[in-house]
């Protein structure tokens, strides 16, 4: 069996664990900061980054669709958020994919620009439904910083294992 044969099914666990692994190192940290920083980790969205490069475009956009259900049914208890959010990111992420998978400075950049969309977007719905309720100076400071801080470490420490792990080769 060639590597190609079964890199989907990987993929798809890949992303389950990555989904898992974003909710407990996000409760850690702000166990860590005594909750006064909230740093999102977004192992998932790295590792479709990396993935939309050799992945099938349908399957990964399938794929972030169920992830993002399962997202909303384990995180937020409001299916739709993130059910909508994944598969809208990954689309972009083939719609960009001439520009986007240049080097990895531009997918550095483009991590930076899709987490902060995804956390602006997800928060301006669960502003608008009332699910939540934040100033704007508390959510850059005491949320979006530290979140882009961390998934540019993470993003750093990690393009190089996703990169290889997905490489049809």
């Amino acid at each position: 069996m060639k590597k190609h044969d079964y890199i989907k099914y990987l993929a798809a666990g890949v992303f389950f664990l990555m989904m898992l692994a974003d909710g407990q190192l996000t409760r850690f940290l702000e166990k860590w900061t005594q909750d006064n920083y909230i740093a999102s980790a977004h192992l998932l969205l790295i590792a479709l980054l990396c993935g939309a490069k050799y992945l099938p475009k349908n399957f990964l956009i399938t794929t972030a669709l169920v992830i993002g259900c399962l997202y909303d049914v384990y995180y937020v208890g409001v299916i739709g958020i993130y059910t909508v959010a994944f598969p809208l990111i990954v689309w972009i992420m083939y719609i960009l994919q001439n520009t986007l998978y240049q080097n990895v400075f531009t997918m550095f950049f483009g991590m930076i620009i899709f987490v902060t969309s995804l956390e602006v977007v997800t928060l301006g719905v669960q502003l608008l439904f009332k699910i939540a309720s934040v100033s704007t100076s508390f959510f850059v400071s005491r949320f979006l910083a530290p979140t882009l801080l961390l998934n540019i470490i993470l993003f750093i420490l990690l393009v190089v294992p996703f990169m290889k792990l997905f490489k049809d080769e």
